[in-house]
């Protein structure tokens, strides 16, 4: 089995905690091979600016990075961007991953591993009404999905949030800022309804 194709630690998930863990394991003196694979084509990045400062442009994207593009290949992390884990065999330490941005049938590369870290993170629920997959309907999770909304709001003056937690509002200040009327739908009685009292909502 080849070096490539093998770390004693694979983390999957390349967002804060999965990059977090890889940090960790340097700063406490492990010398084994890590790698860190994820779906984006970026380096790990912060994601909280992206509904604030980012899609203000206030910060470039640079300035969001957890760390310099440098530092990875500096700590002998490996960064596996760009794909997909579509399968874990357990028993055989293995995993499988494809091209995230190809289509169900992509070819499948297989990965080893000594130890597997599963930090996959979270993704935003698809609308699932009529009209989900109409243009200029986005979720906000990663630079690209922001990337898109920037590119298409000197054509835009109303937008809907749906959602009513500290993503859909931070995204609905910013964009107020940015002189567009918002209208923030939100399915329970008062917005941050899950990690706030009736008073401060």
């Amino acid at each position: 089995m080849s070096a490539r194709n093998h770390h004693d630690v694979l983390i999957v998930g390349a967002g804060h905690a999965g990059a977090q863990v890889a940090i960790a394991l340097r700063q406490r003196g492990y010398a084994g091979t890590i790698g860190l694979i994820g779906d984006e084509t970026s380096p790990p990045y912060e994601r909280p600016p992206l509904s604030k400062d980012y899609l203000a442009g206030e910060k470039a994207f640079d300035r969001i990075l957890l760390r310099p593009a440098s530092f990875w290949g500096e700590r002998g992390i490996t960064l596996i961007p760009g794909r997909r884990v579509s399968q874990v065999d357990a028993a055989a330490h293995c995993v499988s991953h494809v091209d995230a941005q190809a289509s169900e049938n992509a070819d499948e590369t297989s990965l080893h591993y000594g130890t597997l870290v599963w930090a996959a993170g979270g993704s935003p629920r698809r609308l699932g009404c009529d009209g989900h997959d109409l243009a200029r309907v986005h979720g906000v999770r990663t630079r690209d999905d922001v990337d898109r909304m920037i590119a298409e709001l000197p054509g835009v003056t109303r937008v809907v949030v749906v959602g009513g937690g500290y993503i859909g509002l931070e995204a609905a200040a910013v964009l107020t800022k940015l002189g567009k009327q918002v209208t923030v739908l939100e399915a329970q009685d008062r917005v941050l309804a899950r990690v706030a009292g009736a008073a401060l909502s």
